[in-house]
This record gives structure tokens, sequence and C-alpha cells, in this order.
């Protein structure tokens, strides 16, 4: 999916923990990433991992 959306769009994120709810996991470092793309439209790094 990362591919078909394109450089600078499409990134992997790895979140390495229990569960299909990722951002609700009280991961910081999840929840940091998902808010800084969302909200200053910041593309993490391709292949970052939390968790």
């Amino acid at each position: 999916m990362a591919r078909e959306l394109g450089a600078g769009v499409g990134v992997e994120l790895t979140y390495r923990g229990e569960g299909h709810g990722a951002y609700n996991s009280g991961d910081e470092c999840t929840v940091r990433t998902v808010n800084d793309y969302l909200i200053d439209g910041t593309v993490p790094p391709n292949g970052t991992t939390c968790g």
C-alpha cells in the first residue's frame, strides 16, 4: 500500500504490540507519529517502528 500511495506519502509504520488498535494502545511513539502526520503533515521515515 505504501508503494501505491507514492514517495513522501505512503510509508510503513510498524507497531510491535498486541491487538488491532495501535493508536489507542497507549504507545507514545505510535500516538506521536500519527498525530504529527494528521495534525502537522509530518511524514515519518518509511519503516518507522513503534512499540
